[in-house]
């Protein structure tokens, strides 16, 4: 049998917990093409629906999905998440960061909405 200190069993308990805590951070799906965008719950992708084009200027990225959220709570879903990922909330409403514009377009009907993830790159 091991014995471990009790002076250290309060920073491995605080570790424990750290990491339990973390595991949804990396959980977290994101969408196709977009290594920091996440997907939000309740949204999946429509099966080829994205595109890809890698051009001097930029990336050029557009994915479509949809699913059975309120148009509300996919706003407060982007723009309380964006900016941990680095992207700033442009004046239009898109999302900025360095060299690139991400716009997140919604249509349809309230509890049944499809969203596009377009991104491009920043106008100079």
């Amino acid at each position: 049998m091991i014995k471990v200190p009790t002076a250290m069993l309060s920073p491995i308990f605080a570790f424990i917990v750290a990491a339990m805590l973390a595991v949804p951070v990396f959980a977290q799906t994101f969408v196709p093409g977009f290594e920091d965008v996440p997907l939000m719950p309740g949204l999946k992708v429509i099966p080829d629906s994205g595109h890809v084009f890698e051009t001097p200027a930029g990336r050029l990225i557009e994915v479509r999905a949809a699913g059975t959220v309120s148009a509300a709570a996919l706003d407060t879903f982007y723009r309380d998440t964006m900016p941990a990922l680095g992207w700033s909330r442009g004046p239009d409403g898109s999302f900025v960061r360095t060299n690139e514009v991400l716009v997140i377009e919604r249509s349809g009907a309230e509890g049944n909405l499809a969203v596009t993830f377009r991104l491009s790159p920043r106008s100079k």
